[in-house]
């Protein structure tokens, strides 16, 4: 009686087609295309596949996010993750609004791209950092940023790199001074975002 009631349990799970990761089918339709001589179709799948990938890191990378600082809150929608094709990496992205305040910040992390490669050595070069007005060196932890902040237009923005392989963005605007960028930043898991870009 147990087996009969097993089997009616049991069948119709089996039965059940197993869901497939979208990356693993893109996988194995570029190594089905590529054994069929298709080059230029596998390398598209591996193309979509690479663009996928990207986008679950970024998806993680959300957790690197810090909760609203005191007196801020996290805008309506949370957050988002995209893969950003033309640049060849990810970028999440995360706003925050002040509690009964005009003030706004906007935090990116993005990841992957050559273009931060360039980033990375604009912040190590002194003069370079010497010719940007109202620009300032700052350690996040025991990382490098810089912070630029204008009194007049009361909006800012603070750039920490990572080893050239993602970098942590935040730009204010309506803020009374740089203060809640800079805790905001030293709210990020920055040890996690390195992880996931294998820092």
């Amino acid at each position: 009686m147990r087996r009969v009631l097993l089997t009616v349990v049991l069948l119709p799970l089996l039965a059940q087609p197993v869901l497939a990761d979208e990356v693993t089918d893109q996988l194995d339709q570029a190594r089905k295309l590529y054994e069929e001589g298709d080059i230029a179709g596998a390398l598209a799948e591996l193309e979509f596949a690479t663009q996928a990938m990207r986008g679950k890191v970024g998806e993680a990378m959300l957790g690197a996010f810090p909760a609203a600082p005191k007196g801020w809150r996290i805008a309506e929608g949370g957050g988002k993750a995209a893969s950003v094709p033309f640049l060849g990496g990810s970028t999440v992205e995360r706003s925050y609004e002040q509690e009964g305040g005009q003030g706004r910040m906007s935090a990116q992390i993005v990841s992957g791209g050559g273009f931060l490669q360039g980033l990375a050595q604009m912040m190590s070069n002194p003069q370079l950092l010497a010719a940007q007005p109202n620009a300032k060196r700052v350690r996040i932890g025991r990382e490098a940023g810089v912070l630029t902040f204008d009194p007049a237009q009361r909006s800012g923005q603070l750039v920490i790199d990572l080893g050239g392989k993602a970098s942590v963005m935040i730009e204010g605007s309506n803020l009374a001074g740089p203060e809640p960028m800079l805790e905001l930043a030293k709210g990020f898991d920055l040890g996690k975002v390195k992880e996931l870009v294998g820092i």
